[in-house]
């Protein structure tokens, strides 16, 4: 009789579906391939709920129980300012990638690139700013080497064109030497204008071009002489 009860005991639990929490889901043994990288991101050791909460791990394929795309908690880059400090992202020029979302630019899982990047830079880069800009015949070093961040930043900042210092001091962190005749670290704190680039503080780079310039001195304008571009701003 109690062999009977035990048998029937068994056969009512085994007629129920067997629920697991959603926190001992492994969602690696179909998604392993999301670790595998050069870079990870460490929200994937936190378990995936803590990104895709609109998701329901349980039915294959997944429900969702919002309209955000892939059951995410919130929208990017909403969701990001969770782990990441939103002021880093927010100063006062921010890159225009920002708003069309952090995955333009990062695999939100892993990469093969550093800091998750889709891509290296300058490839990267690339693909929203056009190449001919950084291909002219004489190329600034950190355009030749591909080192965009050794003078920019990547998400935001409060100087002009995402620069990671003020335009002289980007300058003369390795033009250090270079303070005779018009070259002087006086631009650094001259609160000057340029007069052929409103808006635009005069610096190095209201003579040279930054990236590169057909020119071997770097010259902006497609000019081939010093004389030329003075008269840029002093006319005759």
């Amino acid at each position: 009789m109690k062999r009977k009860f035990l048998f029937a005991l068994l056969c009512l639990f085994l007629s129920f579906p067997l629920i697991v929490p959603a926190a001992e889901i492994n969602c690696l043994k179909c998604h392993k391939k999301l670790t595998k990288g050069r870079s990870v991101h460490p929200a994937l050791a936190m378990g995936c709920p803590i990104c895709h909460s609109a998701l329901d791990a349980k039915t294959v394929p997944h429900r969702k129980s919002s309209a955000i795309a892939h059951g995410l908690s919130a929208e990017q880059p909403g969701l990001c300012y969770g782990c990441h400090d939103k002021a880093v992202f927010t100063r006062k020029n921010a890159h225009p990638a920002i708003s069309a979302g952090c995955t333009s630019c990062h695999n939100p899982h892993s990469s093969k690139s550093a800091r998750m990047l889709v891509s290296a830079p300058p490839a990267l880069c690339y693909t929203c700013h056009d190449k001919a800009g950084f291909s002219r015949k004489t190329a600034h070093a950190p355009v030749a080497s591909g080192t965009c961040l050794a003078c920019h930043v990547p998400h935001s900042s409060d100087e002009m064109a995402l620069l990671a210092k003020k335009p002289a001091d980007v300058c003369f962190q390795c033009h250090r030497d270079v303070t005779h005749g018009q070259h002087t670290p006086a631009m650094a704190v001259r609160e000057v204008l340029d007069p052929a680039r409103p808006g635009k503080p005069l610096y190095c780079g209201s003579c040279h071009d930054p990236h590169g310039s057909d020119s071997p001195l770097m010259f902006r304008f497609d000019v081939k002489k010093t004389k030329e571009l003075c008269l840029h701003c002093h006319k005759m």
